[in-house]
């Protein structure tokens, strides 16, 4: 089994926890605080997820044949906390991962543990365009 679906499993084994369908909302909200920020040299142009109502930067690291990934949204404090959990969740999944692993598995998971109910279509979009990404990068280091 791939690091990424150990943690896909870990990630399921929490959101099945959930007593209250709220409880995933307020996990995402304390994943955004707890996500450390990008550094502002980062934030650039080229490295914003098009499709985002919030304005949300990834940007790739390629080491050791793994991709990391630095991920922030604009608004420092005032963050979009659902939009930044998002985002915190999709790289505690795929950060530290080998392109492959990240393209064998399949971006349905956040359907599965029910992400898509509640979401606003703006977020629900904007995790779709972020995920894209992530998977448009690892398909690009995947050839080196």
């Amino acid at each position: 089994m791939s690091d990424v679906a150990l943690r896909q499993k870990e990630i399921q084994s929490t959101f099945a926890s959930f007593q209250n369908p709220d409880d995933k909302w307020v996990y995402l909200m304390r994943l955004a605080k707890e996500h450390p920020p990008m550094e502002a040299s980062l934030k650039t142009e080229k490295f914003v997820v098009q499709g985002c109502a919030a304005r949300m930067f990834l940007v790739p690291e390629f080491k050791n044949g793994l991709l990391f990934f630095h991920m922030d949204t604009e608004g420092g404090a005032e963050s979009p906390l659902i939009s930044k959990g998002l985002g915190a969740l999709a790289l505690k999944i795929y950060n530290g991962s080998s392109p492959l692993a990240i393209l064998n598995t399949d971006p349905q998971f956040f359907q599965n543990i029910g992400l898509n109910v509640g979401l606003s279509p703006t977020r629900a979009n904007g995790f779709a365009s972020l995920l894209k990404q992530i998977y448009l990068y690892a398909r690009a280091f995947s050839a080196l």
